[in-house]
């Protein structure tokens, strides 16, 4: 009991030539995280498709694909028909290895879509199949493949709007 500040310590053990100071403590709740790291040191874990060409099948006012791959979580590509299907696609300008894409929806979601590659784009292959989405952010992780171009396929609306996504990244991992 009392003024416990000055008596609590933590005392750290020496691991190899790495030493650490005693750290004052006071006993309070913390909240610990454990965080994983899917890369080594070298391995590319940018975005693949941030500033590079983006197209639609629609595109309402000013709300152009190329504003989906832009880096910036403010502006959104929008589709201009409120009917099924409509996509959008980026490419990567060369093949890369693909392996994940995260799409951040605005209100306007699809609800079921697909993620499809390819490498010429012309013949597409279905690398990830999504139903009854529910809007916000998706982060989904398929086996990895090679591809240049990568499109979102909404196939049935979240809502009676359109398609709308704020960012449509791509990545290696």
């Amino acid at each position: 009991a009392g003024d416990q500040f000055c008596a609590d310590q933590i005392i750290h053990q020496p691991l190899g030539g790495i030493t650490q100071e005693k750290t004052q403590w006071v006993n309070r709740p913390t909240y610990q995280q454990v965080i994983e790291f899917p890369a080594r040191r070298g391995d590319n874990i940018a975005n693949l498709a941030r500033g590079k060409t983006a197209t639609a099948t629609s595109t309402e006012g000013g709300y152009v694909a190329t504003n989906a791959v832009d880096g910036d979580p403010d502006t959104r590509w929008a589709s201009r028909w409120w009917h099924d299907p409509e996509s959008i696609t980026v490419d990567l300008g060369s093949q890369q290895t693909v392996a994940r894409v995260v799409a951040d929806w605005e209100a306007a979601y699809a609800k079921d879509y697909t993620v499809q590659v390819s490498t010429d784009g012309a013949a597409w292959r279905e690398v990830k199949r999504v139903t009854g989405g529910d809007g916000g952010r998706d982060n989904w992780t398929f086996p990895a493949t090679s591809a240049r171009y990568v499109r979102i396929v909404g196939t049935v609306r979240g809502i009676n709007y359109g398609y709308s996504l704020y960012e449509f990244a791509v990545y290696p991992r």
